[in-house]
């Protein structure tokens, strides 16, 4: 299988993928016989379960955007791993995000400020050896993997990453680059890719914020409009949660137009589910075409209301309805 180069390396910092590209799911030899997939999206969890504030619907994937933990530490990230190894969903797609300080070697390795938050060496090979060895979770870390999409044998081009601004705050957390290193680290991720989830928003797409007054990133929003994915996933900042679609003009450079936003009819209601059906099935909004639209989901769970001394408030999970179509044979392995 072939595997797209997405490591990058800036001022001595390298954010790696793995060797090769993960190949995960169990695909249907025959036709493919249906047309839209239920994905479940989570982020900024909090070393919190389900039960524990909120309810994890079902679904055919599971996309966790990033902060499994809290503070990286080795039994946090074990807590969220067996509870997402537990869930009934045929694809399991997970990035790290900011707070998961174990899984960034180079935070551990380098980190001056605030010494007793740097996990111990022995957590940080453990941390590694916990992700790699979940054998049902796909695990990208600035890294693409093939999925196939459940009952049929399609496969789709998935790309995940931990990385977020390093913004004007003094901690240093994981995973962070400045924003002179920013056009770079993005600028790796293949053009083939189906779904693309990032732990940070775009900036000025679903990244409203009480911490910064721009909580996404430009150099991504700059490098949406050449990979155009058919959806987007993020999270980090947990203001900003909801979801638009974005349409692209016929010269990739122009600046997309947002053709629709999400209104959550479940925030005002006692549903334990926030549904988003983006397939065209229901007729509104309309489905989202791959390659001419883009739909970017912000999926954190936390509230507004998270901090130190104050009471957790948690949003529902994200089930999206959405369909995929073939993105052409370059990059793909269809073996």
């Amino acid at each position: 299988m072939s595997s797209t180069d997405a490591s990058a390396v800036t001022d001595g910092h390298e954010f790696s993928q793995s060797p090769d590209s993960v190949h995960f799911g169990h695909g249907e030899n025959g036709p493919s016989c249906r047309s839209k997939w239920s994905s479940v999206l989570t982020c900024w969890k909090h070393n919190y379960r389900p039960g524990e504030g909120f309810t994890l619907p079902k679904g055919d994937i599971l996309i966790h955007a990033g902060d499994l933990t809290n503070q990286g530490t080795r039994a946090e990230l074990q807590r969220a791993l067996d509870w997402i190894t537990k869930t009934d969903f045929a694809v399991k797609v997970v990035v790290a995000g900011n707070h998961d300080l174990s899984l960034d070697t180079d935070f551990t390795s380098t980190s001056k400020q605030h010494e007793n938050a740097v996990p111990a060496a022995e957590d940080v090979e453990a941390c590694a050896k916990l992700v790699k060895g979940c054998a049902d979770i796909v695990y990208l870390q600035h890294s693409d993997g093939v999925i196939d999409l459940p009952g049929t044998s399609e496969k789709i081009r998935v790309f995940g990453s931990p990385c977020s601004p390093r913004g004007r705050g003094k901690q240093r957390w994981a995973f962070q680059y400045d924003e002179h290193e920013a056009e770079a680290i993005w600028k790796c991720v293949p053009e083939d890719v189906a779904i693309l989830i990032t732990h940070t928003p775009p900036a000025g797409y679903c990244d409203r914020s009480r911490h910064w007054e721009e909580g996404g990133c430009r150099a991504l929003k700059a490098a949406l409009s050449r990979i155009k994915p058919v959806l987007h996933v993020c999270g980090h900042c947990h203001e900003g949660r909801g979801a638009l679609v974005l349409s692209w003009e016929k010269n990739a450079t122009e600046i997309p137009r947002v053709a629709w936003t999400w209104e959550d009819a479940s925030v005002a209601s006692s549903k334990k589910q926030s549904l988003l059906d983006l397939s065209g099935k229901s007729g509104n909004p309309p489905g989202v075409v791959p390659g001419m639209e883009t739909a970017v989901v912000n999926a954190s769970i936390m509230a507004e209301s998270f901090g130190r001394g104050k009471q957790k408030g948690f949003h529902k999970p994200i089930v999206i309805d959405i369909s995929f179509a073939r993105r052409g044979e370059s990059g793909m392995d269809n073996t």
